[in-house]
């Protein structure tokens, strides 16, 4: 089951976004790699894992906009007027629709800061808590999730029960990596996660990356630089 910071060994990538509305969410405990789920109604059943720790334990930078303004090259106005479900995005220097937080100036970058996981104060889990819960209470909230996507034809779903299990996850930054991650680099397929409330009029973001993962990377393969 790829849940974790890295797909198994020989796994095929299928990056894209997945397009549906918030079913329900809650933080998985799971070992050194605790996430945080999120089922959604896709067109059918999916989840969507958020890190919350590095398998690695390198701490997590996030940056959190409950106010965000559509920057750079996304538009993310295709997908909340689409269809639901799933679309591949092509990665590389010609990746076509896939987010690159190094080049597309989404957001503030050196205004990533470290988030725990989870406590009484700012967390990552009360921070997804609290807008998972209004997203369920909006008919017309819809979550946009950028990142890997899995299926399992043959399993059942270990967090909400259906089947098959899928969804989609790597919800972070995917360059800048050294050792046992560099081969998750590259260019224009970046992970980050949309809430849209209110009919759109409103756009909660968060972008996730690790503070081992570089800031300087190669411009066609996302490898470190230097």
């Amino acid at each position: 089951m790829p849940h974790k910071r890295r797909k198994p060994p020989g796994a095929v990538r299928h990056y894209g976004v997945l397009v549906g509305s918030v079913v329900d969410g809650f933080e998985s405990p799971d070992g050194a790699s605790p996430h945080y789920e999120i089922r959604v109604d896709g067109g059918g059943d999916y989840r969507i894992a958020v890190n919350v720790r590095s398998v690695d334990q390198s701490e997590v930078l996030a940056y959190f906009d409950d106010q965000f303004q559509q920057a750079g090259t996304l538009d993310l106005a295709p997908y909340l007027n689409g269809d639901p479900g799933f679309q591949a995005l092509q990665t590389g220097p010609s990746g076509s629709g896939g987010l690159d937080y190094l080049r597309d100036d989404l957001f503030p970058i050196d205004a990533m800061q470290p988030i725990p996981p989870a406590g009484s104060g700012v967390s990552l889990k009360n921070l997804l808590d609290a807008n998972i819960e209004r997203a369920k209470a909006d008919p017309s909230a819809m979550v946009v999730a950028f990142g890997e996507f899995f299926e399992d034809a043959g399993q059942v779903d270990k967090y909400f029960g259906f089947q098959p299990e899928r969804g989609i996850h790597d919800i972070h930054m995917m360059q800048g990596n050294r050792g046992q991650f560099a081969s998750d680099n590259r260019v224009h397929g970046d992970g980050a996660l949309f809430l849209s409330f209110n009919s759109g009029q409103e756009i909660v973001a968060l972008f996730v990356r690790f503070q081992t993962q570089s800031l300087q990377t190669d411009d066609r393969t996302g490898d470190p630089m230097g």
